[in-house]
């Protein structure tokens, strides 16, 4: 009890007045005086025993008033609306009983501007002040409601006067406890008030973990919108002006308007996401929108403005809300019943609630008639519970969803699972070699095959340039396997297309070429792009097991790639007749040779272009420039071959100014390793590898042959190769 007194006891009263006043209220009518011994503990109602005098102009003085005894009043109703007078009450405690009765006398209504006490016997000063534009440290009573402690005499009778001002609705509903029973029933409504708070918000912070939860922001709508909601009806309650803003005299009696607008925003905010107004009622939802953004400014702008401006602007958006959220909830009745039953019938349920408070606040209703005393917490409290409801059903309905998805999620992770193991199976039994690439060309994987093909593991090649397995004689930078590989992954990567091309592996314990068809396609998985390399040795021509000789002519553009085909062509069957050592030199041989007359003989590449173009890193691009120079474009290169079990031998022309083939023949392979060269060998490596190797004068025709057999005594026939 000490902690919420902020002034000492009231001086008796003397007992020598209490003849004057029994004169006096005898002879002013019917008796308003009520017996403060046997107020009950419940408190009394002084709505009957009060009397009020409007002073118009405000100025009157309380020495005027007690002039004016015969000008007041009876006060039939509590609510008197919105003005600017200054309003009177008179009351008349009596104590019957020889000892003194402390009492309480409180205002339930928090936002009267200014409450001014006097009594008769007390002078012409008020005993106390309250009301929102005193500082609360200056309230007698450390209460939300303006209350003030008085005690009168045994065997005495007082007189009260109370002076209300104030710009807000005026509202005297007062009541009279005894003291122990105030506090009382102050400690019972702070612990009630606490649960109903209380219960509020572990809704809302049970919301806020659902749409922490679900992503789902309806939950996050209606945590604010009950947050709001909340906290202006804590304000109401007076605990605003008690606990946040004490000091604060000018807010305290302004911030009902815009704390009631911001929280028509957000009901609006959630009403529209409830409902999915945006897809399923896009003209209502328009005009949601446009309630939410005029409620927010005129939240700031009722902020600013007198409290009865403020109210002015306040009621109009209260009730244009509530119309639009009702229509909405309507319109989505066919589509939606459960969860638009649910949120009318809350809606319903508030309004009553208010409905009922609001007839016990005019004065029809008792205050003993509990349910209209609790009105607005009961219908608040329902309607919370209600949307509360509604939204759990669409949770029980989320989680149904979710479970069917996760087992549809479950059934499609085990049909992954067993495709995957199919792919996989598939992918290490097949008889071809399979490699996976990323969008860079690396390796990623590769199946058993690759040990058979290569004599690699797949762990060795994991993360290596898919170019790193192709089979480069003369080193990764020379090679025209190489290019012609690069060209084709360059090609199927930029394009995405399926490209097919031949070219050779390179082996790890046996130092050839192993041929090889190759397959690249692209394909998605996990939403990155791959490529899946498919690699299959070139096929043994069966009949070729009982060739006995066999010549062709071919007649060839200037694309390189038609040197490394027609070389495998011609080499082919080569494997009838001598070891595979043969047939790899000779084909590459051949292939350099054919290379020598696209080159340098059809596109008219000098040995010194070459070298700068390979050096510049741009030699595939230096070729394709010539290649579609119709000078040089329209070139071809013929080729005569002949191949028996004693020697195999091409006859190569192309149309180019020829060269000097002596000149050539005669140059130093030590100094091309030492420049570091990467073409000019292939002449060398000819005359090496062949037995006959011979130029015309022009230069642009060679004989080459290599035997098989050779006689005992060497002795040149007549040959159709002959130059």
């Amino acid at each position: 009890m000490k902690g919420i007194y902020n002034k000492g006891k009231l001086g008796k009263g003397r007992s020598y007045f209490f003849f004057l006043y029994f004169v006096l209220f005898l002879h002013s009518g019917p008796s308003f005086a009520f017996d403060t011994d046997k107020i009950p503990t419940e408190g009394l109602s002084l709505g009957g025993q009060a009397e009020f005098w409007v002073d118009s102009g405000g100025q009157t003085g309380f020495a005027e008033v007690l002039k004016k005894k015969d000008d007041f009043k009876p006060v039939l109703s509590p609510y008197f609306g919105y003005g600017s007078s200054v309003y009177w009450f008179r009351i008349r405690p009596e104590n019957e009983t020889s000892f003194p009765v402390p009492w309480v006398l409180e205002i339930q209504y928090p936002y009267l501007d200014r409450i001014e006490l006097y009594r008769s016997s007390s002078g012409s000063n008020p005993i106390y002040s309250a009301g929102d534009s005193v500082p609360f440290r200056e309230r007698p009573l450390f209460y939300r409601n303006p209350s003030f402690p008085l005690e009168i005499s045994g065997r005495s009778q007082d007189v009260i006067f109370i002076r209300v001002q104030t710009t807000s609705a005026m509202n005297f509903t007062a009541l009279a406890y005894k003291r122990e029973d105030f506090f009382a029933k102050a400690n019972s409504e702070q612990i009630l008030e606490g649960l109903y708070f209380g219960a509020i918000l572990v809704l809302v912070f049970y919301n806020l973990f659902l749409f922490l939860s679900t992503k789902e922001r309806v939950y996050f709508s209606f945590s604010c919108y009950v947050g709001a909601g909340i906290f202006l009806q804590w304000i109401l309650h007076g605990y605003g002006f008690q606990y946040l803003w004490p000091e604060a005299t000018v807010w305290a009696s302004r911030c009902i308007a815009p704390l009631g607008l911001l929280s028509i925003a957000a009901a609006a905010d959630f009403g529209r996401r409830y409902f999915d107004a945006r897809s399923k009622n896009p003209r209502i939802h328009v005009l949601v929108l446009g309630l939410i953004f005029f409620s927010l400014a005129s939240a700031f702008v009722s902020a600013l403005l007198p409290v009865r401006f403020g109210m002015a602007l306040y009621f109009p958006v209260v009730f244009f809300g509530l119309v639009c959220l009702i229509l909405l909830g309507i319109q989505s009745l066919p589509r939606n019943l459960r969860s638009t039953s649910f949120f009318l019938g809350a809606w319903l349920v508030l309004l009553f609630g208010i409905f009922l408070y609001g007839l016990r606040f005019s004065g029809f209703l008792s205050r003993t008639v509990w349910v209209a005393t609790w009105g607005i917490e009961l219908g608040s409290l329902l309607h919370v519970l209600l949307i509360g409801m509604s939204l759990a059903d669409r949770v029980n309905e989320l989680s149904k969803d979710l479970t069917n998805r996760v087992d549809e999620l479950d059934a499609a992770k085990h049909s992954i699972e067993q495709s995957e193991m199919r792919f996989r199976n598939l992918f290490e039994g097949a008889q071809e070699l399979l490699l996976t690439l990323d969008k860079d060309g690396r390796v990623r994987d590769a199946n058993r095959t690759l040990s058979r093909l290569t004599g690699y593991r797949p762990s060795e090649i994991q993360g290596k340039s898919f170019l790193d397995l192709i089979y480069s004689p003369e080193g990764p930078d020379g090679s025209l396997n190489i290019y012609l590989a690069k060209e084709k992954l360059e090609e199927h990567l930029k394009l995405r297309k399926t490209v097919d091309f031949h070219s050779e592996f390179s082996q790890k314990y046996v130092m050839e070429p192993r041929p090889v068809k190759i397959r690249l396609q692209s394909f998605d998985t996990e939403g990155e792009r791959m490529v899946l390399g498919k690699v299959s040795e070139i096929s043994e021509d069966i009949l070729s097991r009982f060739l006995q000789s066999e010549s062709m002519h071919f007649t060839v553009n200037n694309y390189l790639r038609n040197a490394d085909i027609l070389s495998r062509q011609l080499t082919s069957n080569l494997g009838q007749f001598t070891g595979s050592e043969v047939v790899t030199v000779v084909r590459t041989c051949l292939r350099e040779v054919l290379i020598n007359a696209i080159e340098h003989g059809n596109l008219g590449i000098s040995f010194d272009e070459k070298t700068d173009a390979i050096k510049a890193g741009n030699y595939m691009e230096f070729i394709q420039k010539r290649q579609k120079e119709i000078f040089y474009g329209s070139r071809s290169v013929k080729v005569a071959y002949s191949l028996n079990s004693n020697r195999i031998g091409f006859e190569i022309y192309d149309e180019g100014d020829g060269f000097d083939f002596k000149k050539v023949l005669n140059m130093d392979g030590e100094k091309l390793n030492q420049e570091s060269y990467t073409h000019g060998r292939g002449i060398m490596m000819t005359r090496r590898v062949f037995d006959v190797v011979k130029f015309n004068e022009k230069g642009n025709r060679v004989l080459l042959i290599k035997y098989l057999q050779k006689p005992l005594k060497y002795k040149r026939e007549p040959s159709s190769f002959d130059i």
